[in-house]
Order: C-alpha cells, then structure tokens, then sequence
C-alpha cells in the first residue's frame, strides 16, 4: 500500500456509486440529513458485526433527528479490506470496521494487536484494548491516517484441519495450512512446524476440498459460516491470536461532524462494538455444538506448550514492529492482567 495515497482508481469510484444495492441505509426521520456518511466493513450481514452496526446507525439517526445518516456496505461490498482502507483514507468512504493488519503497510506498530498468545482471554484482550492501551493505540492509528472510534472483534482463532485432531504442538508439525496474508499468523504456525500457504479466502473452501491445503485458521464464527467444517474433520481451539476489529473514521469526515454529533457516534459505536463482542463470545459455543453435530471433532488443547514455542515469531515480529512499540505495548497487556 503507498505511504501517500493521493488518487483512487476509477474502479473504486466505480464500486462505490455501483454497490448500493448491499448497502444498508438508515434513511432521516427529518427530511433530507445534514450529514450523510459512508460506512463500509467486511462482515457477512448475519454477523453481530453486522447487525450491531445496523441498530447503532438507527440510533444515531434517532438522536440526532436525522441530522447523520449513515450508509452500510457489508461483506466488502466496496472492495477487499485493503482496498477499502485505502478509499477511507483518502476520504471516497468515511468510516470503516478494519483489521489492524490490514494497514500494516501505513503503521507496523498496529501490528502489535495481533502478536500470538498475547492474551489470556476475552476479558484480557478487551481490558487491554479498551482501557491499558486504547490512547496508545488510537495514535497508531492516527499515524496511519484514520481516527479511532470503537473496538468491536472476531474473536480468537482456532484450527481446523483433515488430517488429525490437535491437542499438542507436535500435532501441527507438518500440516498444510492455508493463512491470510497477514505476518503474525504465518510466523506462528511456522514457529509450530506448519507448512504455510497464502490464499485468498474466497478460494479457500475449494483448496480445503482439494486437499491443495491441510486446514485453515478463522475465529469459529467465521469457519462456521463459511461452512469450512463441510469439509474439514477437527477444530482446534488454538486460541493462537485475538482477531480485533476496529471501526475508524477519515479524519476529515469526522471533523466535519459537530462535537454533539461527534458525542454520539462514539457512545453508539462503542455500545454497538460492546454488543457484537458478547454475541461473538455468546455464539462460539453454539457454532461449536453444530460443527460437532456434523461430526467435526472439537478439541481444547492447553494453549502454553504453543505459547512456549512462539520465540522465533516474536524475535521476527519484535523485529518488525520495532523494539520500542513492542516494548510498550507488551507494558499494556501486562497492566491489564493486573488492573
């Protein structure tokens, strides 16, 4: 991705005037809005992402007298998620739900969110975003040209695979693994002994039931709905990484906003990413049950022999990152075990 990016390709204006027909528009109560905004993400529309962000953009229609209306594009209606950081950083959208990773290119320190066995849990991951290193992080992000405005997640990522069922480290060596293009996912599964291949995730059930790969790692929500499991025997709660999701702002959008305005949608955001975090954690167990039913076998294994085998991820990670923001970012989780 460029440093700078000053002009979109033809193709993303296209996109964008092109894709209403995904968009979920929350339409002024009062005659035409003052403020109209653009809000895209990649969540499929039955995913508390989703539909936690419907209820939050109804709200603020409601209390601002639709003074903000505000357009969803889910399921990257608009483009790949990088492709739609890129339009929101360059204003042609005004808000986004990302994956830090995918703006690694434009800030290497946000890439400290997805640093493998960080967290101890759900409860962890969210004091440590939400509170020990919410300003620090909000500045990363500031850097990267976007300004933070609420946490929402996936969730932690478990294994799946055809090959066996994984309750140890040794049980990964080997396996064929298909991974997203993001660094600290390959890194871990290689510092496991996996082989590791890149693909697209439209292709990957088809890889899956071709056997061009072993398995595949996704937060269970994701390999539930994308229906993984029909073709892949074992699920392995690996816990390896806490997949965040954050929804940010164009800087100049939200300057345009006034402070009420501005009030609002962080209360709303924030209350919508709170409620799309418990439904994710509520609905694993469920999505589990039915995987099982299916005759997926579903193991717990105990995540710190994994974590014991992470130090040649993290020296590279460290080394990418920068010393120095891994440093201080490590100083937040820490203090979030302990406030």
């Amino acid at each position: 991705m460029p440093k700078h990016i000053t002009n979109l390709s033809r193709r993303h204006f296209v996109a964008l005037a092109g894709a209403t027909s995904a968009a979920v528009v929350a339409r002024p109560r009062l005659g035409r809005a003052a403020v109209t905004l653009k809000l895209t993400h990649p969540a499929d529309t039955s995913h508390p992402v989703h539909t936690e962000t419907v209820k939050m953009v109804e709200r603020i229609a409601d209390r601002t007298d639709g003074e903000v209306a505000i357009t969803i594009f889910p399921n990257n209606a608009l483009g790949s998620p990088t492709e739609t950081a890129q339009q929101t950083r360059a204003g042609a959208v005004d808000m986004i739900i990302l994956n830090p990773a995918n703006i690694e290119a434009l800030s290497r320190t946000v890439g400290v969110v997805n640093i493998p066995y960080q967290f101890d849990s759900y409860e962890h991951a969210h004091k440590t975003l939400d509170d020990t290193g919410r300003d620090w992080m909000a500045a990363q992000l500031a850097t990267a040209g976007f300004t933070w405005v609420a946490n929402y997640e996936w969730g932690f990522r478990s294994l799946s695979n055809s090959r066996r069922p994984v309750n140890t480290p040794a049980d990964i060596e080997g396996l064929k693994l298909r991974v997203p293009p993001e660094l600290a996912i390959k890194l871990a599964f290689e510092a496991l002994g996996a082989i590791t291949q890149t693909i697209a995730f439209q292709e990957v059930y088809l890889a899956l039931a071709n056997k061009t790969v072993d398995g595949q790692d996704n937060p269970v929500g994701t390999t539930f709905a994308a229906k993984f499991y029909e073709v892949q025997s074992n699920i392995a709660l690996t816990k390896h990484i806490y997949s965040t999701v954050m929804l940010a702002s164009n800087p100049r959008a939200w300057e345009r906003l006034t402070d009420d305005q501005r009030a609002v949608i962080s209360e709303e955001s924030m209350a919508a990413g709170n409620a799309a975090r418990a439904q994710v954690v509520q609905r694993e167990e469920d999505y589990l049950a039915k995987m099982e039913e299916s005759g997926v076998a579903v193991t717990r294994p105990d995540v710190a022999p994994f974590r014991e085998q992470m130090t040649p991820a993290y020296e590279q990670l460290k080394s990418t990152i920068g010393e120095e923001a891994w440093n201080t970012w490590q100083g937040f989780v820490e203090a979030a075990k302990t406030s």
